[in-house]
This record gives C-alpha cells, structure tokens and sequence, in this order.
C-alpha cells in the first residue's frame, strides 16, 4: 500500500505544470520568430539580439539591464529584439549559439559584440551600443 501512495505521489509531483517554463515574457522586446524576420532585423542600423529561455535563471538576472537599455532615450535608434532559444532552433543554429543568456550586437549586418551569461551591466550595454551609433 506505501509503495502505492509513494509512486502515485512522485507521478503527481514530476506531472506538475511548471507554469514559469510555459509562459512566454512579457517584454518591451520585440520577439523574432524567423530566421527571415531575424536577418531583416540586422540588415541595417544598430541591433541588440537577447537570446534566452523561459525557464533560465541567468536569463532572468540580465533581462533586466537589458530592458533598461530599450527604454534609453539615447538609444532609441537601436532595434532590441530577443529570440527564445526553445522555440527558434534554426536561428540559434545558424548564428552559433549554443546556450543562453547571449547578447550579440550588430551594425549593418555585421556582428560586432558576443556576450555570453549574466553580468553584463546596463553600463556596460550601453558603452558598446553608443560607440557603435
């Protein structure tokens, strides 16, 4: 009978809805959901890409250096963007990104600044964007 309750326990607490991992983020990001819109995106001007997951911590830690940056007036010729690692394979594939969080810049097209994990201070974001503008 113990052994009953006990599976029949585990089997209820590993089936629980992980309501964090299966939401998406609210964000003043704009989402990039093809590889296409992507490559639009970098084409020209300035980009900050935000590559993350739902469900990551670290990507929790540096989204919000990340947000203040699109709210920077100074900066509002920048196009900040975020891809979803989980739902974007083919993106993360293309561009060589094999975890999360990663920020990459771009200028017309061209990559010019990786960075990988959490961090990364909004000062920091913003001394890279504004030497690029």
């Amino acid at each position: 009978m113990y052994k009953f309750l006990f599976i029949f326990s585990f089997l209820v607490f590993v089936s629980c809805d992980k309501s964090d991992d299966n939401q998406s983020v609210v964000s003043d990001l704009k989402d990039i959901n093809s590889l296409s819109d992507y490559e639009n995106e970098i084409k020209s001007g300035v980009s900050l890409i935000f590559y993350h997951a739902t469900w990551c911590t670290i990507c929790k830690a540096q989204r919000p250096a990340v947000e203040a940056l699109s709210k920077d007036d100074v900066l509002k010729s920048v196009k900040f963007r975020q891809v979803d690692t989980d739902k974007n394979k083919d993106i993360t594939t293309k561009f060589n990104v094999s975890g999360q969080p990663v920020i990459i810049v771009y200028k017309n097209g061209k990559e010019e600044k990786r960075l990988i994990g959490s961090g990364h201070s909004q000062q920091k974001l913003t001394d890279i964007l504004k030497a690029l503008l």
